[in-house]
Parts: structure tokens; sequence; C-alpha cells
């Protein structure tokens, strides 16, 4: 190869090297108040607007207050008390026409169109229902962040899907293609083969790990409570791309809508999008 030829693919190389490598940056679109401790957020099935988990007082509180919002995807609050009568609702997740909502020790199945609750599933012996997320073949699975335990619907029954010392603190519930990712609030990143249910440590020092998002390189997006997000390499480097801890600026289970991130903010009680950009 000619030395001219040699030295521009050397630029090139590096160029790309450095374009892998170049950290996500967050810039904000907007923030809409109005919420009362929102937890998570998702999209409903055709992409048009949002539905935001609202605890309304303390996490493990049976009090009635909580309720699910719906807004719009630029943040306008489309209906601030659309589905009523739960107790401190966190986790959500859509199969079909329901809603699945986790609320303290029970799974609500939720009607997505009408807010109209359907069923409440008890988890037997559950401590405090967290997240939740559902597999491609439609089984909804919760976290139990106070009993080191995943819990599995489907078919109509309730059953135990894995319990293991390593989902200490569990929180966060990921679905991919070949595994289930996890974080703790022990600080971890996990994943968790499906066939096997084998669980294998990705990053560690993570704090109280929370919210959870996959980028398309195969990195991660991990926010810690009460308001660190960090970027997790392929590795399990770690990076932190925001630090909202002084300004008490929650950070709770967020959503990757595009280049888009949808943050609930338990304090300051908003609901904030940022662009992500590589």
């Amino acid at each position: 190869m000619p030395k001219t030829a040699l030295a521009i693919a050397c630029v090139l190389a590096l160029s790309g090297c450095a374009t892998q490598s170049r950290l996500p940056t967050l810039t904000p679109l907007w923030s809409t108040p109005g919420f009362a401790n929102p937890e998570s957020a998702i999209p409903d099935a055709t992409g048009e607007f949002l539905y935001v988990s609202n605890v309304a007082g303390e996490g493990d509180a049976r009090d009635g207050n909580g309720f699910i919002s719906r807004v719009s995807l630029d943040g306008a609050i489309l209906e601030r008390e659309w589905a009523t009568g739960l107790d401190a609702p966190k986790g959500l997740a859509l199969a079909g026409a329901r809603l699945f909502v986790s609320d303290v020790t029970a799974l609500v199945e939720i009607d997505a169109g009408t807010g109209r609750t359907v069923a409440r599933h008890a988890v037997e012996g559950a401590g405090f229902l967290n997240d939740v997320a559902v597999t491609a073949d439609g089984t909804v699975l919760v976290s139990d962040s106070a009993k080191a335990r995943i819990h599995a619907w489907r078919d109509g029954r309730m059953q135990l899907w894995l319990e293991h010392d390593l989902l200490r603190s569990i929180n966060g519930l990921l679905p991919e293609r070949e595994r289930l990712i996890v974080t703790t609030m022990q600080g971890r990143l996990l994943a968790v083969d499906w066939n096997t249910r084998a669980i294998t440590p990705l990053a560690e020092g993570l704090g109280n790990a929370d919210g959870v998002v996959a980028l398309r390189d195969g990195t991660y997006l991990v926010g810690e409570w009460p308001g660190r997000l960090f970027h997790v390499a392929g590795d399990g480097a770690s990076t932190v791309l925001l630090d909202q801890r002084e300004a008490k600026h929650y950070l709770n289970d967020f959503i990757l809508l595009g280049d888009r991130l949808i943050v609930p903010n338990w304090e300051p009680s908003t609901v904030s999008a940022y662009r992500l950009q590589r």
C-alpha cells in the first residue's frame, strides 16, 4: 500500500475508534411538573403517549393514593389521574391490552384503554415489588427488592422465576433476546440466561442502581438513586454522565425512545426528557 493511502487508512481507523469510544451526551428537552413521586414511564402500544406511575407518598405505603398518568411525548399531562386506587405503583409493562403494575405486594392488571383495574394478583411472600417487564413469550416478570427474587405471571398463575443471593436488592429488569438484564441496589448490573437462569455479573460499583436501558452499541445507561446516570461499557467500566444529587433531582426507572431519554423524577415530582447523542 502506498504511504499516502496507508496514512489515510490509519487516520480513518483512529477516527473510527474515537467515534466508538465517544461517550453519550445529554441535552435537556423538557421537564414537566405536577406529578406525585413518579417512578416509571412506558409508551402505550401506539407510541402516541406515555403511562407514568405515581407513588404519591412512601414507597411501601398502602394508602390507596397511587395512580397512573397519561402524558404526551412532548411532556404535556393528558390525564393526571387516569388509573386510580393503587397504593404505591412503581414498575410498568404493557402486554397486549393489559398494563401490568407492581404495587407493593401485588401485580395489578389494568385495562390499557380505560384505566380500569381488572385484577390484583397477590405475590405470596412478597416484600417490596419493584420493576415489571414482559418477555418475548408474554410472561410478565416482577422484581422483589426485599426478597432477592423475580416472580413470573403466566397462564393465569404466579410462580417464583428466580431467587439468588446475587439478586439482593434487585431493582430494574430489561429483557433482551438472549438474556435478562438486571440492576440491583447493591450496585450490580447482571445478565440472566433465559434457558439456564445462570447469572453473569456485567458491572459493579453502581450504587443504588435502578433504571437501565441498552444502547445500540451494546453498552448501557444505568441510573442510580437518587441522582446519577452511568454509562456502562462492554468491559464493565462505568462513567458518570449526569449527577443531580446536590440538586435533589432524582432519577428513577427511565426509558429510551429513539434518541429521547424519558426520566421520571421522584423528587421534585417531575418527568424530564433529554436528547441522547453519540
